[in-house]
């Protein structure tokens, strides 16, 4: 991968053999011609999904359900 952006293009390649290894575990072969942009979208969708489903069950176990929601908020959360 030759992008400009080192950092950039470290997630993507990060993101890249996350997807690689899904597939793996599903029992699928390898995506030869994955597209690491099209791999860092996806990614940062999944991990904006677990994220969310993380934070509600949070939110909702015995321990945490007094804990002012604001501590567990992201730079991107809505």
């Amino acid at each position: 991968m030759t992008w400009s952006d080192k950092t950039l293009a470290s997630a993507a390649g990060m993101a890249l053999v996350r997807r690689q290894l899904r597939r793996i575990a599903r029992g699928l072969d390898p995506a030869l011609r994955a597209r690491p942009l099209s791999a860092l979208a996806a990614d940062q969708l999944l991990q904006r999904r677990v994220l969310r489903r993380y934070r509600s069950w949070l939110q909702t176990s015995s321990g945490f359900a007094s804990a002012p929601a604001h501590r567990f908020r992201t730079r991107n959360s809505v």
